[in-house]
């Protein structure tokens, strides 16, 4: 017999999951929209799909998952930091229209890289779950769905985090100037062997 309560905050977490990332994709979208260079816009947008799809994904488990009292009010209890996270950078990121400047954009790669980091350690954790493998069971016996198979969903979604994370160190690479190599403009073949050039004086 699952722990009922047990089985709800797996729900819930699930559900508000499913919201967070619903929340990720928009302020990605909204980030995107304050891009104007197209292979940073793109690379952006990619994380914002990604979210959109893990909302997808965590819906979806959670809706098969043994009917609970379902309560998705409380997700900012629930997650805590990670939710807090996300709420201040949607609000940062709308605050501005206009678009945005490289240092600004850099520092706000660094912030997204936390919030990255962080997703993939809830992720984690609900993997590991021991009560979501016991109601795994319950879904094997209405979906013909085994454990190993929502494992490896609810996993590749933590690779997409990792991959998140590669994208925004990518972006901030793109973002840093170039360091200019320091070059010796002096004249090398005059100044190497001064006393040829003297030595040809009339």
């Amino acid at each position: 017999m699952i722990n009922r309560q047990g089985a709800e905050n797996v729900y819930d977490l699930l559900a508000c999951a499913s919201l967070l990332e619903e929340k990720t994709h928009l302020l990605y979208m909204a980030l995107a929209d304050r891009v104007e260079t197209p292979l940073i816009k793109s690379m952006i947008l990619q994380i914002a799909y990604d979210s959109k799809k893990h909302a997808a994904i965590f819906q979806g488990i959670s809706q098969s998952l043994p009917k609970q009292k379902r309560k998705t009010g409380d997700c900012e209890k629930k997650l805590g930091e990670v939710w807090r996270i996300v709420n201040d950078l949607s609000q940062k990121i709308a605050d501005e229209r206009k678009p945005l400047f490289s240092t600004e954009l850099t520092k706000l790669t660094g912030e997204l890289t936390l919030l990255e980091s962080s997703l993939g350690e809830e992720y984690y954790v609900l993997v590991q779950a021991e009560t979501l493998h016991h109601m795994t069971k319950e879904i094997n016996a209405l979906y013909n769905i085994n454990l190993s198979s929502v494992k490896e969903t609810l996993q590749s979604v933590i690779e997409d985090e990792e991959h998140h994370r590669e994208l925004l160190a990518t972006i901030k690479e793109t973002l840093e100037p170039k360091k200019e190599e320091s070059e010796d403009r002096t004249p090398k073949v005059k100044y190497q062997s001064p006393d040829a050039w003297i030595r040809g004086m009339p």
